[in-house]
């Protein structure tokens, strides 16, 4: 049900359209008697003046009149598929009719005040008068319904638009839930591996990184499903899971984070960066006994944001990249973002190991 503010602003747009159509059906006979009287030499005594003014202000009025009527009937009896016998009979009829009594109204009309009441008989004037403007006000009628038609099938259309794109935008925001609910069982089972490695041979550093594990959960629990945060926001759930990392790797993990505090609020998808530094301390700091270090660096290039997580570890070898759960689910989700103004690409920097850049419009 609508409430008395939907209803009363529903009334004033109606007055204001209202209005608006009376002064444009007054000021557009003025234009055109203006015109005529400009244009024709015999049309420039007053009585001729006034009179041509009569007629237009007249028929406008008539049919500004009669439009809320044509309008119900084209919308009422409508002549879309599927085509229907009645429909078409009602709007002949229809037409018949409503054409009929203006030429009527209008014959009356123009007998007493444009003529007054001469130079012939009402009933003389009135057969002329439907002969002359029959044919005037059946292509105004049909105007008028044609407009009626057309006004309607736009309308819908934007509807039709208006609720595919609600429709896309919420398959989207389905699709990234779903990308993100994946991440997090990923990046748990990773994380409990590595308490399960650590709690037989240092029971202390295992406590520690279960504790670890319950303040980065419970960030993440906090989040309130947003798809963008600040980066400085996605800069401390990444320091708490580097907290795990450094408790399983000790001194054998360097890490660097090289971000300036104008990029801080710069909006990033969340656990955008995680699953980069997952991939960097796996494939790179893990493979070498001596550890190694990885270096986290943001920067606005233009209008875009750069992203980098490098490490020294063995490079891309063979030159290909598998790609795991979080690196894809990462890359799907700024697909889904972002579409084609995003980029993750991989690179090999000259000192060796391997560099993941990730590009994003910079919006803060």
């Amino acid at each position: 049900m609508p409430t008395d503010l939907e209803r009363n602003g529903r009334w004033k747009r109606r007055l204001t359209i209202g209005w608006a159509v009376f002064c444009a059906s007054t000021l557009l006979p003025t234009y055109l008697s203006l015109q005529a009287w400009v244009i024709s030499p015999e049309f420039r005594g007053p009585l001729f003046a006034r009179r041509m003014w009569l007629l237009y202000l007249l028929t406008y009025w008539l049919w500004t009149a009669a439009a809320p009527l044509v309008v119900w009937v084209g919308r009422r009896f409508a002549l879309g598929p599927p085509p229907r016998l009645r429909r078409w009979v009602v709007n002949l009829i229809a037409g018949q009719l409503i054409v009929g009594a203006l030429l009527v109204i209008g014959g009356v009309l123009r007998y007493y005040l444009v003529y007054g009441g001469g130079p012939r008989p009402l009933g003389e004037m009135l057969p002329l008068w439907f002969i002359y403007s029959s044919a005037e006000f059946y292509l105004l009628y049909v105007i008028l319904l044609l407009g009626t038609y057309a006004v309607d099938y736009f309308r819908k259309f934007r509807e039709r638009e208006l609720r595919t794109a609600q429709l896309e935008s919420s398959l989207q925001q389905a699709k990234l839930a779903a990308l993100q609910a994946q991440l997090n069982p990923h990046f748990l089972f990773n994380a409990l591996n590595s308490v399960s490695a650590l709690m037989y041979r240092d029971v202390d550093a295992a406590d520690a990184m279960l504790a670890r594990i319950g303040e980065l959960l419970r960030l993440t629990l906090a989040s309130d499903g947003s798809q963008e945060v600040r980066l400085s926001e996605e800069l401390e759930l990444l320091e708490r899971y580097l907290d795990i990392e450094r408790i399983r790797f000790a001194d054998r993990l360097a890490i660097t984070v090289d971000v300036p505090e104008s990029a801080l609020g710069a909006h990033v998808p969340p656990f955008s960066l995680q699953p980069l530094v997952e991939n960097a301390i796996r494939h790179g700091v893990a493979r070498r006994p001596q550890g190694g270090q990885v270096v986290v660096s943001a920067r606005q290039v233009e209008n875009r944001l750069q992203l980098r997580v490098t490490d020294d570890g063995p490079g891309l070898g063979a030159g290909m990249v598998r790609e795991g759960i979080g690196l894809r689910n990462t890359r799907d989700r700024l697909q889904q973002l972002y579409g084609n103004a995003q980029q993750l690409a991989f690179r090999k920097p000259e000192a060796g190991g391997l560099e993941v850049m990730v590009e994003l419009p910079w919006r803060v």
